[in-house]
């Protein structure tokens, strides 16, 4: 019997797709070269995401090189690479006028505190925040569009947390990065978090979630760290910071990107920038965040 290559096609759209709806609570991988939805099989014309243990790689890199071809990006392209690190989010302390790390990735500030701020503006200042433009961002940004952290500006990140080439995701990035290697719906210890999968040529959130039912599940510390040296990333759901309060914490993450926004939905008339937040039932992109807002910042490098 002769199936057409259509016929088939349409098979796995379908049966795929009904696996993505009866498992709502994370986000269903679409890795390069394998449409799993049709809306995968529509963002695949789009860009293109791909996970390799390209050698030699920065010596705190968690799993493989992460390299995002965009096509169709806010009607610009872009192409680079970069990983993950076993840092986790940044903070800054007041007194010493420098930046740390924190000591795990599922750290975060329970309290305010000006020396351990891990919540950050990004270019106005808030009481309890550091201004994350002048220190991650590119210093000659403009309310328009522009992609990506230049390394060129970051000279105060070098000098205290080692001489890599630092960056924050655009946008554009961490929604790929978002529906293609992350799911939501995890905790690590009790703490909410959302969890990316930098294996190249694994799945190690699949492999787990087969072992419970489908569905994601509270992972023990020690199962955590065996899954880290393997490549699993970690955001942990930090909340965000207003005034000297903490918001939110252990229910939803809050990270900034670097890319500006002409949406004005929170900006009291003043221009937003993009970020990606996440909690237990969903994870996005988008445009409405003040930047007076005290959001995370989790720091990747760019790879050669």
């Amino acid at each position: 019997m002769n199936i057409s290559k259509k016929a088939i096609m349409s098979v796995l759209v379908a049966s795929t797709s009904l696996v993505a709806m009866a498992q709502p609570y994370y986000h269903v991988m679409k890795r390069e070269g394998i449409i799993l939805t049709e809306e995968a099989a529509y963002n695949a014309k789009n860009y293109k995401i791909r996970v390799d243990m390209e050698k030699p790689r920065p010596k705190d890199a968690i799993g493989g090189r992460i390299t995002l071809e965009h096509y169709d990006c806010d009607k610009s392209s872009l192409k680079r690479s970069f990983y993950f690190t076993k840092h986790g989010n940044v903070y800054y302390n007041n007194s010493e006028s420098k930046f740390y790390f924190e000591n795990s990735q599922l750290d975060y500030p329970r309290r305010y505190s000006k020396d351990h701020c891990g919540h950050f503006c990004w270019d106005s200042n808030l009481e309890g925040c550091i201004d994350v433009k002048s220190y991650v961002l590119n210093t000659n940004a403009t309310e328009t569009y522009f992609y990506f952290a230049d390394p060129a500006n970051l000279p105060k990140l070098k000098e205290d947390l080692g001489n890599e080439e630092w960056a924050v995701l655009a946008a554009c990035e961490w929604s790929y990065v978002c529906e293609n290697l992350g799911e939501y719906g995890w905790k690590v210890d009790g703490k909410t978090c959302f969890l990316i999968d930098a294996t190249p040529g694994k799945s190690l959130l699949t492999e787990l979630r087969n072992k419970n039912n489908g569905n994601p599940r509270d992972l023990s510390i020690d199962e955590f760290k065996s899954l880290e040296a393997q490549g699993l990333v970690c955001l942990p759901a930090s909340g965000l910071l207003k005034n000297t309060s903490l918001y939110g914490q252990n229910i939803t993450g809050y990270y900034w990107s670097s890319t500006p926004s002409n949406d004005t939905l929170y900006g009291q008339g003043k221009a937003g920038v993009h970020s990606m937040d996440f909690d237990s039932s969903r994870a996005r992109t988008w445009s409405g965040p003040k930047r007076s807002f005290g959001y995370a910042v989790r720091l990747v490098i760019l790879a050669d």
